[in-house]
């Protein structure tokens, strides 16, 4: 009675510790003994959560692997199967339910519509144009675009935000045949839940644990529902927070 996650970055840390709470409860409802029950999280590079410090990745461990999580480093998943996963050092962990969080492509029909892709997305330039295609713009999961030192920004939600923005302004500019604007992304941090009442958190020039980081995520949820809904929308979230 096993549960396996792919990938141990921001996604499949969440995921873990989403499963490592509710377990208990679903045992108990269930009438199932807690000690039959496993969560893998099973990451290709050394550790977990690239791009955080050491210190934060420690502490981020040791609170899931108190909820009973089960973390494999340095290995990565070389085939998926109905009776579970095997790994390249040719072990196979037995699961029903493998959940997929390692990767990101681009939507398939990117490559359909005849686009230059690198894993499905788009090297857009600097106004998020396709390459050779001043008419389209492609954001999200689907662009790809890199940091000075030539890395690939990871595709998440605050990139895509923040490209929206410039996305619409250089449609409109498009049209009324304005200049355009250099899309250029800031990195406003990074918060991650481990749970109910942990968590840790990159903002710039300073990082959080525990009760604080869960609380600068909720005001992220709050903030964002702001943006596309206006405060009633932002107060009816905060009623359940």
């Amino acid at each position: 009675m096993s549960f396996v996650i792919g990938g141990a970055g921001c996604r499949g840390v969440e995921i873990v510790a989403e499963l490592a709470d509710r377990i208990p409860q679903l045992c108990r409802k269930y009438d199932v003994d807690p000690s039959l029950v496993h969560v893998y999280n099973v990451e290709a590079a050394p550790t977990a959560l690239p791009g955080f410090d050491s210190e934060m990745v420690d502490y981020a461990m040791d609170v899931l692997q108190k909820k009973g999580v089960e973390f494999k480093t340095g290995l990565a998943i070389t085939e998926c199967k109905p009776d579970g996963v095997y790994l390249t050092t040719g072990e196979r962990i037995k699961a029903a339910t493998v959940v997929w969080t390692g990767g990101v492509r681009g939507n398939r029909l990117i490559e359909a519509a005849g686009f230059e892709t690198v894993r499905g997305r788009v090297k857009v330039d600097e106004y998020l144009h396709a390459p050779g295609h001043e008419n389209v713009f492609v954001i999200g999961d689907s662009s790809l675009i890199f940091d000075a030192e030539g890395h690939p920004y990871p595709p998440t939600a605050q990139m895509a935000i923040q490209q929206r923005i410039i996305c619409a302004q250089n449609i409109v500019a498009s049209i009324r045949g304005k200049e355009l604007k250099n899309f250029i992304f800031s990195n406003k941090g990074t918060v991650v839940s481990l749970g109910k009442g942990e968590g840790i958190a990159l903002a710039p020039g300073k990082r959080y644990k525990g009760w604080r980081a869960v609380q600068l995520k909720k005001l992220i949820a709050i903030r964002y529902l702001f943006t596309i809904g206006g405060i009633m929308l932002a107060l009816r979230k905060g009623r359940f927070l």
